[in-house]
């Protein structure tokens, strides 16, 4: 049985692990004189969006390259018609959640809010990392 192929696989288990893999990689990169675990390690949600995003363009421009090979693939014609405007959706979502983070999620100098800060940059993350997954396959 070919787990890795399954649909559940992509639309859960690879954001799980990007998010997972993300907050490790904060947690770990962290001067040792500071502590040693914040919320803060846990705002990834810009940063699964980025990903997302470039996750996008790259399959969009393999499926550009496919087209150049197969100019009668109808289907794929439909599919990367939507594609400016995806990348001009993802834009104004990251740069409004970006903005919304700026604006609402910080509580002092250095404290992120728990909800503006990170929960709502989060839930936009995974759900754009979500959205690419099922539009790729």
């Amino acid at each position: 049985m070919n787990v890795f192929g399954q649909p559940y696989f992509l639309q859960f288990c690879v954001p799980l692990i990007a998010v997972g893999a993300s907050v490790f990689l904060k947690y770990v990169t962290r001067n040792d004189a500071h502590k040693s675990f914040r919320k803060e390690d846990l705002a990834v949600g810009l940063d699964v969006s980025v990903t997302a995003l470039l996750l996008f363009i790259a399959a969009g421009s393999k499926m550009t390259a496919q087209l150049a090979a197969n100019p009668q693939d109808t289907a794929l014609q439909s599919k990367l018609a939507g594609a400016p405007w995806i990348i001009a959706a993802f834009t104004i979502g990251i740069w409004g959640i970006s903005t919304l983070v700026r604006k609402a999620g910080w509580d002092g100098e250095d404290q992120l809010k728990p909800l503006w800060g990170i929960a709502v940059p989060d839930i936009f993350g995974i759900i754009s990392l979500l959205l690419v997954v099922n539009w790729i396959s």
